[in-house]
């Protein structure tokens, strides 16, 4: 794209059959087909484009090529993608643009969520029974995302941009809060301490840390022993 010409994303859907969806640049890297059909979600922008070397790079965790700062997210992506049997690829070259396929299987059968939905929404008030919960999120998008779907189970939810205004929000509403759901990086103080000082507080405490790494990369050896769930 030139200089100071006007960017364009283009955006697409498309049914398409496992045998179509080829691509050099395909992840994840093992991703094998099954005999389905896919929905594919197709993005295409005239922005810079990518060499080889960037685009083996973007779905790491907090990958980017300009100034340091949250990445691309395409990590939480790839996850997602994963989980669901989808794939995603590629298609690049610097000075002519991006060009990402999404790809996720279709159902034999078109089934409906509601179902399934009551019986988690049914579980998650068995194992807590409502209450509040205290989400640490410092992304706009995520937290607001988070919070309409914990609001959907029928939680209470107060949120905190980071850790430090979480050991606030909680100090005021330590009696209500029946589980924090923190990220791991974050400004000021990231997840593990305030973990440390949440637990300070009050040792039960449930204690959910989500991040984009794997909890092999996340876990730091001093918190080791700490107990919490890890929601990658």
């Amino acid at each position: 794209m030139a200089e100071n010409s006007p960017g364009r994303v283009i955006v697409s859907t498309a049914t398409v059959k496992a045998s179509t969806i080829k691509g050099e640049n395909r992840f994840p890297v093992d991703w094998k087909a099954a005999d389905n059909t896919y929905a594919c979600l197709t993005i295409t922008d005239n922005g810079s484009g990518m060499d080889a070397e960037t685009i083996g790079g973007i779905f790491d965790p907090f990958f980017t090529d300009k100034f340091t700062g949250r990445g691309l997210g395409l990590a939480v992506v790839l996850g997602a993608l994963k989980t669901h049997g989808g794939c995603i690829t590629v298609t690049s070259k610097p000075g002519r643009g991006s060009t990402f396929h999404v790809f996720l299987p279709l159902p034999a059968e078109t089934v409906s969520p509601s179902g399934d939905e009551k019986g988690l929404k049914i579980k998650m008030q068995e194992n807590f029974g409502g209450g509040t919960v205290l989400l640490v999120e410092d992304q706009e998008m995520v937290r607001k995302m988070t919070r309409a779907l914990l609001v959907r189970f029928g939680f209470e939810v107060l949120v905190a941009e980071d850790g430090a205004e979480a050991v606030k929000i909680f100090r005021d509403h330590q009696a209500d809060i029946k589980l924090v759901l923190s990220d791991l990086t974050m400004p000021r103080m990231n997840g593990w301490d305030t973990l440390d000082a949440l637990r300070a507080m009050q040792p039960d405490i449930p204690f959910i840390l989500a991040s984009g790494y794997s909890e092999a990369q996340a876990v730091a050896e001093k918190h080791g022993q700490q107990s919490y769930l890890f929601l990658r």
